[in-house]
């Protein structure tokens, strides 16, 4: 395996990883037996509690969707010559996957410190 190829898998690792890390970390943060709001309605009150596991799932959908964009990433010339990627040069398809994975690893990490934030306020 050449240089480029094996740092591209160790960024898609990392990419994949990195929701569910930041998702451990937010819960690591909590008190193991506490009871936390996961979820808040338009006028910010609580309306439902429950486990702080339950801050794992958003981290396994943002892996999810990381995991889709690195198949999409092996896969972007096949993609492009059958007409599945518009908009956007073939040049411009790799490094555009790769800003968007970055983007969603930067939210999710962000959408768990808020919730360990919000949760460790409520209690």
């Amino acid at each position: 395996m050449n240089l480029g190829r094996m740092s591209a898998a160790l960024f898609w690792v990392a990419m994949v990883a990195a929701p569910i890390a930041a998702s451990f970390i937010a819960i690591a943060h909590l008190p193991p037996n506490a009871t936390i709001p996961l979820h808040w309605n338009m006028q910010g009150e609580i309306d439902n509690w429950g486990s702080p596991w339950g801050m794992l799932s958003p981290g396994l959908i943002m892996a999810s969707v990381n995991l889709l964009f690195a198949l999409m990433y092996r896969s972007s010339d096949w993609l492009y010559d059958h007409g599945l990627v518009h908009g956007i040069s073939r040049k411009a398809t790799r490094p555009s996957l790769c800003g968007v994975a970055i983007f969603m690893v930067a939210l999710s990490a962000g959408v768990s410190a808020y919730w360990a934030f919000r949760a460790s306020a409520s209690m």
